[in-house]
């Protein structure tokens, strides 16, 4: 009995070390495990290129201002005093939005009397219309003297009408009835003569009106065209002249920078051509030439260009901006410089660094002084 106790007691010892064994080493094995996890994790993959030399063109910094591609100034179309101003500065306006009214007291007045008299014309012109259709249409008038007169007038008129052409000396026009009178050809005439003279009457008050109208919209300044308010001249209560600056109004998500270039500079642009443009000092942008003015100055020597600014730009009309030209060559002239990715550069604070790989295969961090980009490239100056 003694002798099987002991040999249970030798094989569970066994047992439990076996099991201590294996959960030590499947511990190790899953800490070595972590650990290189860990490791990977903390070293990411690192990419090296090489540094190469790339022709460049030389550029010349040009300075200018930014300004809104349209800008519209409102002037007052007459005199009087301001009533109604919307916002101030900075605030987006709508098209047809009025942005300044002017009073409106003398041209109501008289559009009130415009309208008096062309309802005057419309009546006068109504009456000659009847008129001239009773000279053509209408029945026979009863003469003076009634059926006893116009039955003499018939006996008698003829009769006076022949001696008339029988002895001429006897002198005096053809006599006419009474009667007949309604129809003649200058009875007739006159009638149409009066209804187309009442007829331009009442088209020449239709224009009256037309003109008070246009009179009124000049009292209010409307905006063109989606806008911000850049200046506003007047305030309310203050009495303007023909002519004098109300509002100024721009479009400032179109900007342009606008140049004055040397002659020598402006062979070296083209239309549509991409230019750099520094922003704000260290806010580098591709601007289009979008406008190259055909005459130079002839007191500086110069030529107004236009550079448009993308949307993203972050700039605002006034701001100083500077433009890299570039400048012509001399003759075999070829300027290379060294070029690296910019997805290399590390930024300490303000100074753009990288990382340089020596002989010996270590890395080695450098501050350097960087160009212009060209594409995904930037140049080291």
């Amino acid at each position: 009995m003694t002798k099987k106790t002991t040999i249970a007691a030798v094989v569970g010892l066994l047992a439990v070390g076996a099991l201590f064994g294996w959960l030590i080493k499947g511990g190790k094995v899953e800490s070595d495990t972590s650990q290189k996890a860990v490791a990977e994790r903390q070293e990411p993959a690192v990419g090296i290129t090489e540094v190469v030399q790339q022709s460049l063109v030389s550029r010349m910094k040009v300075g200018g201002y930014v300004e809104p591609r349209q800008v519209v100034h409102l002037n007052a179309q007459g005199g009087g005093k301001v009533v109604y101003v919307y916002g101030r500065e900075g605030q987006i306006v709508q098209p047809g939005q009025v942005v300044i009214g002017l009073d409106e007291d003398r041209q109501l007045a008289e559009y009130r009397t415009a309208w008096a008299k062309l309802s005057g014309e419309m009546s006068a012109s109504q009456n000659a219309q009847v008129q001239l259709r009773n000279k053509l249409y209408g029945p026979t008038v009863s003469p003076m003297g009634g059926p006893g007169y116009d039955a003499y007038e018939r006996a008698t008129v003829p009769f006076y009408n022949m001696m008339n052409r029988v002895a001429p000396f006897m002198g005096g026009a053809p006599m006419v009835p009474q009667s007949e009178q309604q129809f003649t050809v200058m009875a007739r005439n006159q009638a149409r003569a009066d209804y187309e003279r009442q007829q331009a009457a009442l088209v020449a008050s239709q224009g009256g009106i037309d003109n008070i109208e246009a009179a009124l919209r000049d009292r209010r300044s409307i905006a063109p065209f989606p806008a911000v308010i850049l200046g506003k001249h007047v305030d309310l209560g203050d009495t303007v002249q023909p002519g004098q600056v109300l509002v100024d109004l721009a479009d400032v998500n179109s900007l342009d920078l606008r140049l004055e270039v040397p002659a020598r500079l402006v062979s070296e642009l083209t239309p549509n051509s991409l230019i750099p443009v520094v922003l704000d000092g260290n806010v580098t942008v591709d601007a289009m030439v979008d406008q190259i003015f055909p005459a130079a100055n002839s007191a500086q020597h110069t030529v107004t260009v236009k550079l448009a600014l993308p949307p993203s730009a972050p700039a605002a009309p006034g701001m100083y901006a500077t433009a890299l030209l570039p400048e012509p060559h001399a003759p075999g002239e070829v300027i290379s410089a060294p070029v690296i990715p910019a997805s290399a550069l590390v930024y300490r604070g303000s100074l753009p660094s990288v990382f340089a790989v020596g002989a010996d295969g270590k890395a080695e961090l450098r501050v350097i002084r960087i160009g212009e980009r060209q594409g995904d490239r930037v140049v080291v100056l």
